[in-house]
């Protein structure tokens, strides 16, 4: 299964799971305080929609605050319960995302 695969098939399981809670990473959480929103790493976020955006900026997600804030964020910037049915795909998709980050940075797109 190529990557482009692997990123649909991911996509298609998260969206047939939504709504999703996750957690932010610390540069999300300075980017929602930035707009306003002054949450903090034990913020619970609710993943409302997935999309897949290719191998350039991979899974994105939209999240939304409980006071119905919504932005946009990667789902390498979100933290998942291991009790999440799809926590062990998420964490091989965002560990296999930031190798593949580092690959297109020292290589490029082309």
């Amino acid at each position: 299964m190529d990557i482009s695969e692997q990123y649909n098939d991911l996509t298609a399981r998260i969206t047939d799971s939504l709504p999703l809670k996750a957690f932010p990473i610390r540069e999300l959480v300075q980017i929602f305080r930035k707009n306003g929103h002054p949450i903090t790493l034990k913020t619970e976020l609710k993943i409302t929609g997935v999309y897949n955006s290719g191998d350039t900026s991979g899974i994105m997600c939209t999240v939304e605050i409980a006071d119905g804030y919504k932005m946009a964020c990667a789902l390498t910037h979100l933290i998942f319960l291991r009790s999440d049915k799809l926590y062990s795909d998420i964490m091989d998709y965002q560990r296999e995302r930031v190798k593949r980050i580092k690959q297109l940075n020292l290589t490029g797109l082309n």
